[in-house]
């Protein structure tokens, strides 16, 4: 699974008919996830998702420090 760095070179959708899968907000901008077949995302919960996978990278799996 490649590591996905910034939304610019992924699939967007926006309408009103969007959906992201993880916090549910509708009719805003959303991106599909490259490695998810149909998974879209909002930006906000991208961006946190992308925080944790580099966190994770520092070796943070069970505690994540946000302070």
């Amino acid at each position: 699974m490649d590591r996905i760095k910034s939304l610019k070179n992924l699939k967007k959708l926006e309408g009103k008919n969007t959906e992201c899968y993880k916090c549910g907000a509708k009719g805003i901008p959303v991106y599909e996830d490259p490695n998810i077949e149909d998974m879209y995302f909002c930006e906000k919960c991208w961006e946190e998702r992308l925080k944790t996978e580099e966190i994770e990278d520092w070796g943070f799996e069970e505690e994540i420090p946000y302070e």
